[in-house]
């Protein structure tokens, strides 16, 4: 095993995988990545609310190996994920481990451009709507207005100027910039508002970062159906965590 200290190495040995560039955090802010035969793991804290270890390897048994040597190193809050095959091993071996979640991860390099462009909010003047859609339409919204890491956020409103759609681009590193906090007020669902908010966001992460991605939850089916149709990929992930 081996600690990383380039992007670009980081970047070359993951076949640019925007997970784990994503959880390295540009190697900033208390991010950090090693690499083992045929396996990769990058870690930071306090990305989308979790302290999180992305899991990169070629096998199951890879991870595995990098995994024992690279956790031990870091606090019992960080909490690996990745693709499902690579996690469940992982939570396998390691005592104490457990895998806590399986939902999808999306991502892109190249989107539908909108064609509806949604507009660009005053968090200070807007925070209050934004909450307000987000308690009605998306309660455990990890993404809030205020908090450390989400930096802006986009809408969509009807002909009198009420806010019926949000979203947010969130705890990006350099590379890879996550949507979150997407949200159409239930009563305004069903008017084709979550497509164009979504491309708007997406259209303005890939011009700063070069890649997007969003958490997706399996039985979210019309969200990853929104997804897929703006050009992101899915995947099906896992997440773990120490008891």
């Amino acid at each position: 095993m081996r600690e990383l200290f380039s992007v670009e190495e980081l970047a070359v040995l993951t076949e640019r995988d925007p997970l784990t560039l994503w959880t390295a955090q540009g190697l900033l802010r208390g991010g950090r990545a090693w690499a083992g035969e045929d396996a990769v793991i990058s870690a930071a804290p306090a990305i989308s609310t979790r302290d999180r270890v992305g899991l990169w390897a070629r096998s199951p048994e890879a991870a595995v190996v990098l995994a024992r040597e690279v956790l031990p190193q870091l606090p019992r809050s960080f909490r690996p994920f990745g693709d499902r095959p690579l996690v469940e091993a992982v939570a396998a071996a390691v005592p104490g481990l457990e895998v806590v979640g399986r939902f999808g991860w999306m991502d892109a390099r190249e989107t539908a451009p909108p064609e509806l462009p949604a507009e660009w909010l005053s968090e200070s003047d807007e925070s209050e709507a934004i909450n307000g859609i987000l308690d009605r339409a998306y309660p455990v919204s990890y993404a809030r207005p205020g908090l450390a890491g989400v930096t802006r956020w986009a809408g969509l409103r009807d002909d009198v100027g009420r806010l019926l759609a949000v979203g947010a681009l969130a705890w990006s590193s350099p590379q890879v910039v996550l949507l979150s906090g997407i949200a159409v007020d239930p009563p305004a669902r069903g008017k084709g508002l979550a497509l164009p908010l979504c491309a708007t966001l997406a259209s303005a992460g890939l011009a700063e970062h070069g890649a997007v991605a969003l958490m997706v939850e399996d039985h979210n089916t019309p969200a990853r159906r929104v997804y897929e149709r703006l050009g992101l990929r899915h995947r099906p992930v896992a997440a773990a965590a120490f008891a």
